[in-house]
């Protein structure tokens, strides 16, 4: 590897590793010739040995990531000299900006001197204090008894952890008695990595089209890389007849210069009234009748796989741009269609959750387009484990495990790649 002139000396490290397997920051580290450094659970580790993926030149294992004083042990115990610190995955969001704060690296102060990631319920409060124009659904914040104020929103609503990810305990109810029991069920629940949620929400259930604007803050400018089409399915919950959660099943990408100007300056909204002025963001938003209506953000990469379909779709390096507006080191801003460097337009996907599905993928097959079938490996045996990690793993396994493989459509008319999709999943989109 070779070091490039002007670049901090030091190691990247990452909080948390990708839960899609695709572990971007590797290469955009490798390419700076950094150290690069995983922070995850000892159980995790152990499981993402099992799954064959991506290797860090140093794993440093710590019970608690997101405790960032653990952390900064452990990383001091192991002879680790940060440089930058980032998120892998959003259950160690705040822990990693806590823990570059402390040792006085990058992200920090670009990303915001006194910034800190917030929660859901806090991200709202945010917003109807500094950007009370942008549309959201009203919420409330729910305690043991199950809220009866929570009512005032009608029905039906969506209970959720305040930070949460992956759409862990994200439930759809239709009344209050099953409002009751949807608080059960998320405060039995543990959080990724194991320790309870930091709190629980209801909030209003806003019907619509579903999108997520993916980006970059740099200096406090939105720079929109990406604009996904979301398609959702509600499914049952386990032993829970009448309760249903949500399941991403796939996107379809397109680039954010595109973008209308009301979700450009929704983007821009979130990062004013959140203080985020540096670094990757992605924000959910729902299509109301009367224009955009927020729902969450997030302060690191899109999982899932979506680093990979907006390159593919716009031509964009989101992780490489994430490392130039904390390391300074080249130009901030997505590819020209002009230089030849973009990418196909617009691209999909969908995570199959079934051979059937991935062999009707063939037939999806037209001139001018591009389909990819990415069958996944057969998943390891969790019984390979020892027994303490899988109260640790429990909701890894049950929402980062069992698809069959992933769809990814590139080329052809615009029009056609989501018109596929949706009938390769109708099925599951109906449920």
């Amino acid at each position: 590897m070779t070091v490039t002139a002007g670049n901090p000396p030091g190691d990247f490290v990452q909080v948390g590793a990708t839960r899609d397997g695709l572990e971007p920051y590797l290469d955009a580290a490798h390419r700076r010739g950094m150290r690069t450094v995983l922070v995850e659970t000892p159980a995790y580790l152990r499981w993402r040995r099992l799954l064959g993926r991506r290797e860090f030149e140093v794993e440093v294992a710590v019970e608690r990531p997101q405790d960032p004083d653990a952390v900064r042990t452990a990383l001091a115990a192991a002879d680790v000299a940060p440089a930058l610190v980032l998120t892998g995955f959003e259950r160690y969001v705040y822990a990693g900006f806590a823990l570059a704060r402390a040792l006085r690296v990058a992200p920090w102060p670009d990303v915001g001197d006194t910034f800190r990631p917030l929660d859901k319920r806090e991200q709202r409060e945010a917003l109807l204090t500094g950007a009370p124009q942008v549309a959201q659904p009203r919420f409330v914040p729910l305690g043991p008894d199950g809220g009866d104020a929570a009512d005032q929103l009608g029905f039906p609503q969506v209970i959720k952890p305040a930070d949460g990810g992956g759409g862990l305990g994200v439930l759809l109810v239709d009344g209050a008695a099953q409002r009751h029991r949807a608080l059960d069920r998320v405060s039995a629940l543990v959080n990724y990595g194991g320790g309870a949620f930091s709190g629980i929400v209801a909030e209003e259930f806003v019907k619509g089209p579903e999108f997520s604007l993916q980006g970059v803050a740099h200096e406090g400018s939105a720079v929109l890389l990406s604009v996904c089409e979301k398609l959702t399915c509600l499914e049952e919950v386990p032993d829970e007849p009448g309760l249903s959660g949500f399941r991403e099943v796939g996107h379809v990408a397109r680039p954010g210069d595109g973008a209308p100007p009301a979700l450009q300056e929704l983007a821009q909204a979130c990062l004013d009234a959140t203080g985020y002025r540096a670094g990757p963001f992605h924000v959910d938003v729902i299509q109301g009748p009367d224009g955009p209506v927020f729902v969450e953000m997030g302060f690191r990469l899109s999982g899932g796989g979506l680093v990979a379909l907006v390159e593919k779709a716009t031509g964009a390096d989101w992780a490489e741009l994430t490392f130039r507006t904390h390391l300074g080191d080249a130009p901030v801003r997505p590819p020209s269609p002009d230089t030849g460097a973009g990418g196909t337009g617009i691209a999909g996907q969908i995570s199959a959750m079934s051979e059937q599905e991935l062999a009707a993928a063939e037939a999806l097959r037209e001139p001018g387009m591009t389909v990819e079938i990415q069958v996944a490996a057969p998943p390891p045996d969790p019984a390979a484990l020892p027994a303490d990690d899988l109260p640790v793993l429990a909701s890894d396994l049950a929402r980062h495990t069992g698809a069959a493989g992933r769809v990814v459509l590139s080329g052809g008319p615009g029009d056609r790649i989501p018109a596929l999709l949706h009938s390769l999943v109708a099925d599951r989109l109906r449920g």
